[in-house]
């Protein structure tokens, strides 16, 4: 069973700097060719924001991005015809400061920022106030299980991204809230106890 969920939607990423240009270069590409449209017809692989007041706020955070001097590196902009369309967009962060790094867009924004090691990206994933989910993506297993324990996220994803087990806790920490959904443990987190005693 598969379950999307909005909130564990990825919008901050760390690169190997090394491979960051041509990470870029080849989403950038990937994105140009992507069909956006109505999402009633089957072909469209990117529709539109959900309201007015969203649109808006992610044309803010465009304009805000660029007053910070991020690189817009695709996107940014609005698309024109009816409904609230955006183009998917990349930005480069200029520090774990940018206000992308720091805000939750909802919509079809990637924040992206390079490192030089494992220590470095340890503390920029949790430099984030959020800490619902997070991925990690790598060949090297040991590293992946050496790192998991040091993320402060409640779910993390290793090779894979958005997949839920409903036997399985969701929920997170820091901004992203507390208690748990799903398995055992949302039953402890949704229910009061009675404790009765009985003598006869």
């Amino acid at each position: 069973m598969r379950i999307d969920i909005i909130g564990t939607a990825a919008e901050r990423f760390y690169i190997p700097a090394s491979h960051m240009d041509d990470v870029l270069k080849l989403l950038s590409e990937r994105l140009a060719a992507m069909k956006i449209g109505s999402p009633l017809d089957e072909s469209t692989e990117m529709g539109p924001l959900a309201n007015k007041a969203h649109y808006n706020k992610i044309l803010s955070l465009f304009e805000q991005a660029r007053q910070e001097s991020s690189e817009i590196v695709y996107g940014g902009h609005a698309l024109a015809g009816p409904g609230f369309f955006v183009a998917p967009t990349v930005i480069r962060a200029n520090s774990p400061e940018d206000s992308l790094m720091k805000e939750e867009t909802f919509g079809p924004v990637g924040t992206f920022l390079s490192y030089n090691d494992e220590e470095e990206l340890i503390g920029l994933m949790n430099s984030t106030p959020f800490g619902l989910a997070a991925s990690l993506w790598t060949n090297d297993l040991s590293k992946a299980m050496r790192m998991i324990p040091r993320i402060e996220a409640g779910i993390v994803w290793v090779n894979m991204h958005t997949f839920l087990d409903p036997a399985l806790p969701f929920g997170g920490t820091k901004s992203s809230g507390i208690g748990r959904e799903f398995g055992s443990a949302f039953i402890e987190h949704y229910t009061e106890l009675k404790s009765v005693m009985v003598r006869y």
